[in-house]
């Protein structure tokens, strides 16, 4: 975790060897903001793909589900790091693995095989 920080800062040109408490919070923060974003777009795809309002109904109280899960997880994961400087970083760091590992799951929801059982095939009309 701090080697892919100290590299993002020597490729920015900033001393790597003694990033302030406060850039590498930046730092992760905007990792997690950049996941935050693409699942945001790929749950947008898959909302688009499902024909049935029932099937999407599924997905939004499963997305609303899964973000409290995430927030809850991060606050008991980083529970014992609060009073710590470094505990904007944890939870950064907690909030983006959760939010890649989810990309993930609709990732194999956009881009599963014909005939998967554990994968949603249906398109709208028209779409794609």
């Amino acid at each position: 975790m701090l080697l892919a920080s100290r590299l993002a800062f020597a490729q920015a040109g900033k001393d790597c060897s003694q990033p302030t408490m406060r850039e590498l919070g930046e730092w992760y923060h905007r990792n997690y903001q950049r996941a935050d974003a693409e699942l945001n777009k790929l749950y947008r795809q898959l909302t688009e793909r499902l024909a049935d309002p029932s099937e999407r109904e599924l997905l939004q109280q499963a997305e609303q589900a899964w973000a409290h899960y995430r927030d809850i997880q991060c606050a008991f994961e980083t529970a014992g790091a609060r009073a710590v400087p470094i505990h904007p970083v944890v939870v950064s760091t907690c909030l983006w693995e959760k939010t890649r590992a989810h990309i993930e799951d609709l990732q194999h929801q956009l881009n599963c095989p014909d005939g998967d059982p554990t994968c949603i095939h249906h398109k709208k009309e028209g779409g794609g």
